[in-house]
């Protein structure tokens, strides 16, 4: 049985879901048609420190949404995918694009639509409050919610089993 630290250590790419992980999932609409959405900054350190260690982070959301096309940009995320509720054919071209097997891919999700992802990945990750599907498929439950720095947590775990943790603490 391979454990989470195993698991870790071989990641390469890092792929998420947006709404329900990097976000509470929440859509927010004034007089404007545009929803706007709020990130958490803690899940935006974790992006910069993979990308630091040459980890990608991949952003693959069903809602087709400029704030989170905006948030790929800040962020410096070039593989942000947004409309696209089938999921697996983008896992096929990250891949494929990376030289990269799933088994060394970690996706983190919340929803319905990221099970076939979180079945082929090497590191399946969701937040304690998504769906009963998706925690029975998960290789961890991260403790906290959806928009709550699930991802930070994610990058945390990775950057510890590679050996990279201190200089990310010795960098501050």
């Amino acid at each position: 049985m391979t454990t989470l630290e195993e698991r870790a250590r071989a990641i390469r790419l890092v792929c998420t879901d947006v709404d329900g992980v990097l976000t509470t999932g929440a859509l927010q609409y004034g007089d404007d048609p545009r929803h706007t959405k709020v990130f958490n900054v803690r899940d935006g350190a974790g992006t910069k420190w993979l990308q630091r260690f040459g980890i990608p982070v991949a952003f693959i959301s069903g809602l087709d949404s400029p704030a989170t096309i905006h948030r790929a940009w800040d962020l410096g995320v070039e593989d942000c995918f947004v409309g696209h509720l089938v999921k697996g054919p983008v896992l096929d071209q990250l891949c494929a694009k990376y030289g990269l097997r799933p088994e060394e891919v970690a996706h983190l999700g919340d929803d319905l639509a990221d099970l076939p992802l979180l079945s082929r990945v090497g590191l399946a990750c969701c937040p304690r409050d998504a769906v009963a599907e998706v925690q029975a498929k998960a290789h961890w439950v991260v403790p906290v919610d959806g928009g709550h720095g699930t991802l930070r947590a994610v990058a945390e775990l990775i950057l510890k089993a590679q050996g990279h943790w201190d200089e990310v603490v010795g960098s501050y």
